[in-house]
């Protein structure tokens, strides 16, 4: 199981958490292993939680899942965010995420494959499944390459960045004039201008933020990971999921249903639409 998203009950995040988020209320009307088991899969027969870091957002509540299943973390996770909360500390993670379970923190020696330029892990060995070491966002930023048919992929990009604009448009996947003239300098200045020409039409719009705030606590090395994804996402047969992309809520479909099938149902097609001013990405703040 990749990444578990947001915990059902936010009473059950650690203080550190809770303070964080101060007077936001999130609220989720269930949870990963409740959704597994909705979709006819049962969590007792899950072996792996990976988790692609440790913000509040992906970690979700290992604890409804069985013993027996073990947790596994990116490179230098243990040294950033290890122990987990104790009175009076400040980490974001639980004891209760852990206790009686195996953990396993990958190490720079799992990565030894290189797939774009990105440090590769062969997790099943088989070809169908790697984890890429993409980091940047937060210590132990990991992301997921799955084979979904023998020629096609979904990359699983996490919080690599947070924008499909930080992506697009790229050296390899330039975007249309026509597309970019709708860019408003509001939302966009580093790239808006007053005739569309002048757009670097192979940049991206929005950029890595190197000041406070910022969601990089390495924006140097985000910015290079970012790269490295973008020419996955000009690959026809690699569909680039990032996490808070909200263009996909009407692109993908959700479980049970399979992914498989996306290139057949053109979810690639719709990579342009960040820019579209009636999309919920279009006022987007990367920060």
């Amino acid at each position: 199981m990749f990444d578990l998203g947001v915990r059902k009950n936010p009473e059950r995040f650690s203080p550190a958490v809770q303070e964080f988020l101060g007077p936001f209320s999130i609220r989720m009307e269930t949870d990963a292993a409740t959704m597994l088991k909705e979709g006819g899969v049962d969590p007792e027969t899950v072996d792996a939680i990976i988790w692609r870091h440790t913000h509040y957002d992906h970690t979700g509540d290992p604890s409804t899942f069985p013993s027996t299943t073990e947790v596994v973390i990116g490179p230098g996770t243990k040294a950033a965010f290890f122990p987990p909360y104790q009175e009076g500390s400040n980490s974001t993670i639980l004891t209760s995420d852990f206790e009686g379970r195996k953990v396993t923190e990958l190490g720079p020696e799992d990565f030894h494959l290189t797939i774009g330029g990105l440090g590769a892990c062969y997790y099943f060995g088989d070809g169908s499944f790697y984890l890429l070491d993409t980091p940047g966002h937060c210590p132990g930023h990991i992301t997921a390459l799955a084979r979904v048919t023998p020629t096609t992929f979904i990359l699983m990009g996490g919080d690599t960045c947070h924008h499909p604009g930080q992506l697009r448009p790229s050296p390899y996947i330039p975007c249309p004039c026509s597309l970019l003239a709708n860019v408003s300098p509001e939302h966009f200045p580093h790239v808006a201008s007053s005739t569309a020409q002048s757009i670097p039409l192979s940049t991206p719009v929005l950029t890595v933020p190197y000041t406070p705030p910022s969601a990089y606590t390495d924006p140097s090395t985000a910015a290079s990971s970012i790269a490295k994804l973008s020419a996955f996402d000009a690959d026809p047969d690699v569909l680039v999921l990032i996490a808070h992309d909200s263009t996909l809520e009407d692109v993908v479909s959700y479980f049970p249903e399979k992914a498989d099938n996306w290139k057949e149902q053109m979810w690639k097609a719709r990579r342009w639409s960040f820019l579209d001013k009636e999309s919920k990405a279009w006022r987007f703040s990367v920060t």
